[in-house]
Parts: structure tokens; C-alpha cells; sequence
């Protein structure tokens, strides 16, 4: 009977501490979950027109969407836009970084102004401006971006002989490997936002050629970014990986791991965000050829590894009619978190039929 008695408490006793231990490191499989669209957006995006959950600016092509509340209660987003005429492939040259203000974080948004032009003749980002990334610090908003250093490339006067578009294409591939990271702060929302004056991140160490996409994140006095380069331990084709670094600073330095975020597919595009409640890092992020994304987490923001919960959500939408719309691309994953760091609001850039745009899709916690 005593023995009994003594295996049901040491029983008893395990389920408690294995309860425990789960309690005590909370993943984010089971939470994140993703609320259905109405099921008029897809036609709504289909025509271009701006509504709740869908973000169109007549006239451009635009590709994602960073998202804050500010003190004033309204939703800003940050997005990178550019002439329709000239394609998809005008986001490497020609690319500009607006602003939009929404009531609610689904949207609708509107156009408030253009926050960093695309030429920028006294600076290092002499060309372009694309991919912004946002993080808020002590009233301060640090717009990270990517623009394309041509000072090393190009012989002309900036301000006087700007390359033309037969130059651009001629040296496509050279202004590819151009690309860095700058980051911009300001203190009002409609800026105006003050760049750095040289790049915050330039390629080094483990990446070569690029330093582009960041995602950034602020926790406890650190700056933590993940961005794209291409490996320098693949150095004949171009591999992208993503790293982490950390810094004291928006401007940097930035501290690279030189350990890649993920290495066995090349990864892109990554959103960053802390759970206060879990006390852990998120990140899901674009794997090239893959009809998902993925989600990786992290107990320091040094270490990586795919979550419990690998898949984040597949490039596809769940519409409240019970349909499912499957665009041709679904990547740049934005996420809006509340206070606490608990996601509220994911927000992606979409491309379908030749038609771009931004959709913003609630978790359903």
C-alpha cells in the first residue's frame, strides 16, 4: 500500500514539473493562427482599390508594409513604392519609401507623403530606397531601409548627371551587389527623417557582395537585426543567407553571428518580433521556392532554430466564404505586436497576375 502510495506521488510529482516546464518555456505553435479575409478581397485586390486588408497606390507597384502605432492612435505604415511603367524590376533603381495613416490597423490606408525619395545625391545612398523595416525607441522611430552605395560605380556628378536608365540596366548586376543597409529616425511620424551618413550595415565576414532586408527589434538597450547577404562561404553563386547582429545603437555598429539564421535553403525577408509573456524572440521569414513561411525562435536572439510551430502560415489566404486565394507570391511578412509583444496584425506584400500590392491579415489569438 506504502509503495503505491509513494509511485502515485513521484507520479503526481512529474506531471507537475512537466507542466511546469512547458509553462515555463510557452512556444508559438499553437497560437499562432491566422483570422479568415472577407471574401471580397481578392477581387478588391484583383482591381486595385484600397480597403480594409488591402493596400493599393494607383499609378505604382509596391511591395510591403511596416506598420506602427503611434502616440496620436493611428495606424503609420512605411512601404516602398515605384512607377508602375517601369515593372516589377524597378524596385532595384527606382524605388521610394511612403507614408500612409490608417484609424484601425487593418486599414484602410492612405498616402500621406513620400518619406525618403529615391535620389539622394549627397549621400551614400545615392540611388533608391526600398524594403523599410521600423522599430520605436524612446520616441524615436529608426526607419531601416536599403539603397544602392553607387559612389564606388559611377564617375558622373550626382547632382548634375544622375545615370540614366540605359545606364542602369547596362550595370544591373553590379548595382545588385551595391545594395546596403542605412537606417533613418525622426520623431514625428511624416518625418522629417534624417539618414545616416554612411551605411549602418556594408557586407563583411560570412556575407559578401549585399547587406540587405533588415528586420529589426529593440529589447533591453539591444538592437537586434536580421538581414540577407549572400555566403561567402559559397562564394561562385549567390546563396542567400540570413544573420544575426546586435548593437547599443540604431546607427550600429552592428555584431554579426557568424553563424547563419538558417543554411540548408536560402532564406529572405524576415520579421522580427519579442514575446514578453513566452521571454522569447519570433522570426518568420520567406524561404525561396517554398509554398510557406517559416518561423524560427530564439532564447537570446543569438541562437536560432525552427520553431516548434516550423510552418508560420502558407502563401495563401483563408477567405470568410471559405475559399482559399493562392497569390503567385506571398513574402516580406511585417508583424504588428501589441505592448507586450503579442502579434496583432500581420501585414505582407502580395503579388497576383502582375498586380502588386500589401494585405493585412489579423492573428486570431
Amino acid at each position: 500500500m506504502k509503495i503505491m502510495r509513494k509511485t502515485a506521488v513521484l507520479f503526481l510529482s512529474a506531471l507537475v514539473l512537466m507542466a511546469s516546464s512547458i509553462a515555463a518555456k510557452p512556444e508559438a505553435g499553437a497560437r499562432l493562427k491566422f483570422s479568415p479575409l472577407p471574401f471580397e478581397v481578392k477581387s478588391t485586390f484583383a482591381e486595385r482599390k484600397t480597403t480594409a486588408h488591402v493596400f493599393a497606390d494607383p499609378g505604382y507597384r509596391i511591395w510591403g508594409m511596416a506598420v506602427i502605432q503611434w502616440a496620436d492612435g493611428k495606424y503609420h505604415g512605411y512601404y516602398a513604392r515605384w512607377p508602375e511603367a517601369l515593372g516589377h524590376d524597378g524596385w532595384m533603381t527606382h524605388c521610394e519609401i511612403a507614408h500612409a495613416v490608417a484609424d484601425q490597423s487593418e486599414g484602410p490606408f492612405q498616402y500621406v507623403n513620400t518619406v525618403l525619395e529615391s535620389r539622394n545625391p549627397d549621400g551614400w545612398d545615392v540611388n533608391n530606397a526600398h524594403n523599410p523595416a521600423i522599430c520605436v525607441v524612446d520616441g524615436k522611430i529608426c526607419l531601416y531601409y536599403i539603397a544602392n552605395d553607387l559612389r564606388p560605380l559611377y564617375k558622373g556628378d550626382f547632382k548634375t548627371d544622375y545615370p540614366d536608365m540605359e545606364w542602369f540596366q547596362a550595370n544591373r548586376k553590379l548595382v545588385r551587389n551595391a545594395q546596403r543597409i542605412g537606417v533613418a529616425i525622426a520623431s514625428d511620424p511624416a518625418g522629417p527623417f534624417v539618414r545616416s551618413k554612411e551605411p549602418v550595415v556594408v557586407p563583411h565576414g560570412r556575407f559578401i557582395n549585399i547587406a540587405v532586408n533588415p528586420a529589426v527589434c529593440y529589447v533591453d538597450g539591444t538592437y537586434t537585426m536580421i538581414m540577407k547577404g549572400d555566403d561567402a562561404n559559397k562564394p561562385d553563386t549567390w546563396f542567400r543567407i540570413q544573420l544575426v547582429g546586435h548593437s547599443q545603437f540604431p546607427e550600429g555598429p552592428f555584431t554579426f553571428q557568424q553563424q547563419p539564421v538558417y543554411s540548408k535553403k536560402q532564406t529572405e525577408d524576415a520579421g522580427i518580433w519579442f514575446d514578453q509573456k513566452a521571454g522569447r524572440y519570433y522570426m518568420a521569414c520567406h524561404v525561396m521556392g517554398k509554398r510557406d513561411l517559416a518561423l524560427f525562435s530564439s532564447n537570446d536572439g543569438k541562437l536560432w532554430q525552427p520553431d516548434r510551430q516550423r510552418v508560420f502560415m502558407k502563401k495563401q489566404f483563408r477567405l470568410a466564404d471559405g475559399s482559399v486565394w493562392k497569390p503567385d507570391r506571398v513574402e516580406r511578412p511585417f508583424i504588428l505586436t501589441d505592448d507586450s509583444g503579442k502579434p496583432v496584425m500581420l501585414y505582407l506584400a502580395v503579388a497576383d497576375k502582375d498586380i502588386n500590392g500589401n494585405i493585412a491579415v489579423k492573428f486570431n489569438n
